[in-house]
């Protein structure tokens, strides 16, 4: 897919999935503190939106309700497809070692600091090296309160990354 057409409505010539959409939200919010949920176009986000998810935040932070999570989430957390949608499914409920788990553990830091979060982690998944990059932004229908955190995530494994390594 080529980047620069990567969302319909926004252009960005930005390889990497969490700095393409902070360049999202960031066009959303304009001059206002947060965009507002009803702002957030799966169809702009295009192929991103599959790494992404949206929560509604409180207190404490492990109770937030997901509203959407992403296929590609849902695969690496070994999730059913349907999982976010036949229940409500609340932080707690993520497998703590997985991209998804490891990232909604910072639903605190976007509450407390009113703004977006990145998280860098490496962990280890069934003896595998795993990069975590993401970053959960903060959404507000009223432009004062945060009422929704969108998140974006993905990782490179390292037999991945070995694999597109060019031999000597």
């Amino acid at each position: 897919m080529d980047c620069a057409a990567a969302m319909s409505g926004f252009v960005t010539n930005e390889r990497r999935l969490v700095l393409r959409v902070e360049d999202y939200w960031n066009h959303l919010r304009q001059d206002r503190a947060f965009p507002r949920t009803a702002d957030i176009d799966p169809v702009e986000l295009d192929d991103d939106w599959c790494d992404c998810f949206v929560m509604n935040p409180c207190q404490p932070p492990e109770d937030a309700v997901f509203l959407f999570v992403g296929p590609r989430l849902l695969e690496n957390a070994r999730l059913p497809e349907d999982w976010s949608r036949s229940a409500e499914r609340r932080a707690r409920d993520c497998p703590k070692d997985s991209m998804l788990g490891r990232s909604v553990r910072y639903i605190g830091q976007v509450l407390q600091k009113r703004t977006p979060v990145s998280v860098a982690e490496v962990f280890e998944e069934a003896g595998e090296e795993v990069r975590l990059r993401g970053t959960l932004f903060p959404l507000s229908s009223n432009g004062r309160d945060i009422d929704a955190i969108l998140g974006a995530a993905n990782c490179a494994r390292q037999e991945a990354l070995r694999a597109n390594q060019p031999t000597a």
